[in-house]
């Protein structure tokens, strides 16, 4: 496996997949992108070869959550049972059995600090920021529920 779409990069050497966002400078995140990542997951938890899965990123930003400046305000449709298929995808990242490490660098903020918690084991550094900042923009914090 070398890759699976052209923002989540995957790299599997010896054992260990490394899956890159590639989404520079923030590698900001939306449904298209949590999806292919979490389509990458399944892939990997699949594959015998991997045993264990580094998330990194391009950029100067791990995720720096999502870009609220570009969004679409329309928000996708769903029955009022339904789970909003942004949650359902990060429900799957969540499900990985294999260790996943996240290798975080610069901001993981919002759902960016999601990202690095679907991770068994964070590996940072002096400029690493991380912050949950849906109260300050008026959001509900996110979970997997509606």
């Amino acid at each position: 496996m070398s890759s699976t779409s052209p923002v989540v990069v995957v790299d599997l050497d010896d054992g260990v997949a490394v899956v890159e966002l590639r989404r520079p400078p923030h590698n900001h995140f939306d449904l298209a992108l949590v999806g292919a990542l979490a389509d990458t997951f399944e892939a990997l938890e699949a594959d015998r070869r991997c045993r264990a899965i580094v998330l990194a990123a391009q950029g100067r930003s791990f995720c720096a959550g999502a870009d609220l400046a570009t969004r679409d305000a329309t928000p996708p449709p769903r029955s009022a049972r339904s789970v909003n298929p942004l949650y359902a995808d990060a429900l799957r990242l969540f499900a990985c059995a294999k260790p996943v490490v996240a290798a975080v660098h610069g901001a993981a903020i919002g759902g960016g600090l999601g990202l690095a918690l679907v991770a068994d084991f964070r590996v940072t550094c002096r400029e690493a920021r991380f912050s949950a900042n849906f109260n300050r923009l008026g959001f509900h914090p996110g979970s997997a529920c509606r």
